[in-house]
């Protein structure tokens, strides 16, 4: 095979690690609030050794730019999504009530920046915020899915919602590790 025949083909291979999603869909109904990307491929076979390389991010993407109260957001996946009245573990969800490096105020809220992002890991780990001081990460724990494992590879659906307020991103995709809408 020719050189360039081979690096076509590299370039073709790689670009399916990190190409577009067969379909994905997002509903915003979260007022300042996005799903905004999804890391839902862990690399390798899932164990509970990589599960925190999936996870869910939620922004702040208000406008004009404004602190979003985000206090009591779950943030959740399909399965748990269709599961509210049986799922007594808690299954695949976590709900904020915290973020490292913000200050909860008397009544309870937890104000995320305007620009800053939630990073839900499906796994252990202790919360913390990027060095960049833009990223609050939070961890799931999730002792439910295979190994901790709870985004479908193939395809699922993304939900956080805040009181009576919703948003999902669906997507359908399994070529790669991360999708966004």
């Amino acid at each position: 095979m020719r050189k360039s025949a081979v690096l076509f083909a590299a370039v073709i291979a790689a670009a399916g690690l990190t190409g577009a999603p067969a379909s994905a869909t997002a509903s915003a109904d979260v007022p300042g609030l996005a799903i905004t990307q999804v890391g839902y491929n862990a690399y390798g076979s899932d164990t509970i050794y990589n599960r925190n390389q999936e996870f869910v991010d939620v922004k702040n993407v208000s406008s004009p730019a404004v602190d979003v109260n985000v206090a009591g957001l779950v943030v959740a996946d399909q399965w748990a999504k269709s599961h509210v009245d049986d799922n007594d573990r808690g299954c695949n969800t976590l709900k904020v009530t915290a973020l490292p490096g913000v200050t909860t105020g008397a009544d309870g809220s937890v104000m995320l920046a305007a620009g800053h992002t939630v990073r839900v890991y499906s796994g252990r780990g202790v919360a913390a915020v990027s060095a960049g001081g833009n990223v609050h990460a939070l961890f799931m724990n999730s002792l439910c899915g295979y190994h901790g494992h709870i985004w479908g590879n193939g395809g699922d659906t993304a939900w956080i919602t805040k009181g009576s307020d919703s948003e999902s991103f669906a997507y359908d995709f399994d070529n790669g590790y991360t999708v966004k809408p």
